[in-house]
């Protein structure tokens, strides 16, 4: 007796929880496909190997990342790479737990100048107040939106303000959520801390045309 029909017959075709749990996890995977192409398409990017992130301290303090897909593509004649990962999110409210996982962007920039280990992230109370006791945040007279909402931490000030001294910094103070850190001729970035999406995507790739641009 053939059975392959049976293959067909979905048991679930009237259960109306799952159904619309297939048409919000089908909506979800398209909304995926398509921030991921807007990315490639502006920079004519294809899948490639994963790169080793772990010299990066922005990605080493994402809990357990787990690289998805990985992509290369070129702008402004530099090495764009960048990959979706997933990490798992946790709400703790009382006696209640709720745990999930979200995918981001991240990438890297390859560059043609070297600069000092130091990264940028977005100015916050909590680094302020850190600040009053480190005096570690670098601030830009020339560029003074960026320092207003950017805090900056490096290894070498003195050489770090040399190669500032004639960029326009102000540029990347449109994307407020960024995070971005140098290491030598590399650049690894995040637009922001939150999950794909298809408005993040054409921010993520406004900031990779910001950083190539300036670095």
């Amino acid at each position: 007796m053939d059975t392959h029909f049976l293959d067909d017959i979905d048991d679930f075709a009237n259960d109306k929880d799952i159904q619309e749990s297939r048409r919000r996890r089908a909506a979800f995977l398209k909304m995926i496909d398509d921030s991921v192409k807007i990315v490639t398409d502006a920079f004519h990017a294809k899948k490639s190997s994963h790169k080793n992130l772990k010299s990066f301290l922005l990605h080493k303090s994402i809990h357990i990342p787990f690289i998805i897909d990985s992509y290369e593509g070129r702008w402004n004649n530099r090495d764009i790479y960048f990959c979706i990962f997933q990490y798992e999110t946790a709400v703790h409210a009382g006696r209640v737990n709720n745990s999930g996982s979200d995918n981001y962007f991240a990438g890297v920039i390859e560059l043609n100048t070297s600069y000092p280990h130091s990264i940028a992230q977005p100015e916050t109370i909590a680094l302020k107040i850190e600040n009053l006791v480190t005096k570690a945040d670098v601030d830009f007279s020339h560029a003074k939106k960026f320092s207003w909402k950017f805090h900056v931490i490096t290894k070498d000030k003195p050489a770090l303000e040399l190669v500032f001294h004639n960029k326009d910094l102000n540029a990347i103070a449109q994307y407020p959520a960024a995070e971005f850190e140098l290491l030598e001729r590399q650049c690894y970035f995040r637009v922001n801390r939150k999950p794909v999406s298809i408005e993040g995507a054409e921010e993520f790739v406004g900031l990779v045309k910001t950083l190539a641009s300036l670095f």
